[in-house]
């Protein structure tokens, strides 16, 4: 299969300690690497600073790479569109993309003027970008965007970087816009490509990655592992945008590298229960299990939502329960709230002897403590005792968590979250560092918004058996991490121990 990813920035991001593109050649070797047969490119610093010279640098960049189709930077307000016009026919430029939250200006049509009308007519494809920094951030403007469709239903528009609000607000779009696509790269949900292609919106899907600042093996990999059609694959990997920009096929090479097989993977990081802020599944067992499948993930180590959010002892009751159905395919972390010392003292007794449960979990941010609070000694000694792991949802703080696993040298902590930091978070490689040198520190690289070459980074500070893959379903589709993992320049040896091996041996599997 052949991919035409529509989200690349070619130059420095100023901000960014992640890996960039200062040159073409740069690119296409990422690009050739994955596979990825085709881009189209926009300039950092047209983003950044100043369209007029970042386009222009652009097209410098560009020419000559007919894999890499330029795309212009805009913003409506300072340019005449006419003028605009001209400029982007006189250089053969297909698509222009917007800005707003970083342009600081708004979507709406009465704000974009003649602007849009202008695109719209020429038949240019406009892409949208309001620049989340996460997945869970919502600054699109829905409202607006609903307004510019119907002002202008000949105007092609392309989301890009749909977070996780997403779709509670455009699958009610897509039915009365049909000029509206959406570009996957932030499509976390679970499931989501399968259920927008069985609502007929396949032909509005279009492949995108984000790089270099995110990981275009979480795109790929939600592709790989939809359960979509070849036909519907091969739309939402090039055709949709082929068709949008109006450009010619280049031919079947590069295709698509596989990713690599990799049987027995233990995701170390999953929830049971339903969460308000996603359209997420339920987070039901059965559900749990079937996604599980579709993605090629054997075991998970499950806590449930419900505890996290105050129901401690039904949540527990509920993966021991979940556990017991799917004997082999979910265990459970025990999830305690240190604050209530009674209750953690009879959940613990509770489940002592229960096999499902193989450690615990603490939340410091919903349960509102702090790990080195007093509250916290009793279970710790437990885990300590046991030789247990412990999941931590709290801070990388790399002396802190030196002087815990010196204190309780029998468990085993397990820093939730901290491959998932991105590039922006230095004190992400300040603790990897750390993990190497203390035996029982490890962490996750659940929730991940990586850039290329982060994990690499990770492996050669901490080693990659201090790593262990996790996803955050049902936040997350499990395929988003698995694939910057499996898509990953990684010896498979490092590749097998995060994917299960290291799992394996701390949880006793």
């Amino acid at each position: 299969m052949i991919a035409f990813d529509a989200n690349v920035a070619l130059g420095r991001f100023a901000a960014s300690r992640g890996r960039s593109f200062p040159t073409a050649a740069a690119l296409l070797e990422t690009l050739d690497f994955l596979g990825i047969q085709r881009a189209l490119v926009h300039s950092t610093l047209a983003r950044q600073s100043d369209p007029m010279e970042g386009n222009r640098l652009l097209l410098e960049a560009t020419a000559g790479h007919p894999r890499l189709e330029p795309c212009w930077v805009a913003i409506p307000h300072r340019e005449e569109p006419r003028t605009l016009l001209a400029r982007l026919g006189e250089h053969g430029i297909r698509a222009v993309r917007l800005f707003p939250t970083s342009g600081h200006f708004s979507i709406a049509p009465e704000c974009l003027g003649e602007f849009a009308s202008a695109l719209a007519e020429s038949g240019r494809l406009l892409l949208i970008d309001f620049e989340g920094p996460s997945w869970a951030d919502s600054r699109v403007e829905w409202s607006a965007l609903y307004a510019l469709c119907q002002a202008h239903p000949g105007l092609k528009i392309l989301l890009c970087g749909v977070p996780m609000s997403g779709p509670a607000n455009y699958r009610a779009l897509l039915k009365s816009c049909p000029n509206l696509h959406l570009e996957i790269s932030q499509m976390v949900t679970p499931g989501e490509l399968a259920h927008l292609a069985r609502s007929g919106y396949a032909a509005r899907l279009v492949f995108g990655s984000g790089l270099p600042l995110r990981h275009a093996g979480a795109a790929l990999a939600l592709v790989e592992k939809s359960g979509l059609g070849v036909a519907d694959c091969d739309a939402l990997l090039h055709g949709n945008l082929t068709r949008l920009l109006g450009s010619a096929p280049l031919g079947a090479h590069p295709t698509l590298r596989p990713a690599p097989a990799h049987p027995g993977v233990v995701d170390t990081h999953v929830h049971l229960g339903g969460w308000a802020a996603s359209a997420a599944a339920s987070g039901r067992p059965e559900e749990t299990v079937a996604d599980m499948d579709r993605c090629g993930v054997e075991t998970a180590i499950a806590t449930s939502l419900w505890a996290c959010y105050g129901e401690v002892c039904r949540g527990n009751a509920d993966v021991a329960q979940a556990g017991r159905r799917f004997p082999g395919r979910l265990y459970g972390y025990l999830t305690l709230d240190p604050k209530h010392p009674a209750e953690a003292e009879a959940e613990i007794a509770r489940y002592a002897a229960d096999p499902v449960f193989r450690g615990i979990k603490l939340h410091e941010e919903t349960h509102g403590f702090r790990i080195e609070e007093p509250c916290c000694e009793p279970i710790l000694r437990h885990a300590d005792a046991r030789g247990l792991p412990v999941l931590v949802h709290g801070r990388p703080d790399a002396d802190l968590w030196e002087r815990l696993c010196t204190s309780y040298p029998g468990a085993r902590f397990i820093l939730a979250h901290v491959g998932g930091m991105g590039p922006d978070h230095a004190e992400a490689t300040r603790f990897a560092a750390r993990a190497r040198s203390v035996p029982n520190l490890y962490f996750d690289l659940a929730a991940t918004r990586n850039f290329p070459g982060f994990l690499e980074e990770l492996i050669d500070l901490a080693g990659a058996e201090k790593i262990l893959y996790g996803s955050d379903y049902p936040l997350m589709d499990f395929g988003f991490e698995l694939g910057q993992i499996l898509h990953a320049p990684l010896r498979e040896a490092d590749r097998a121990l995060i994917l299960h091996g290291n799992a394996r041996r701390l949880f006793h599997l």
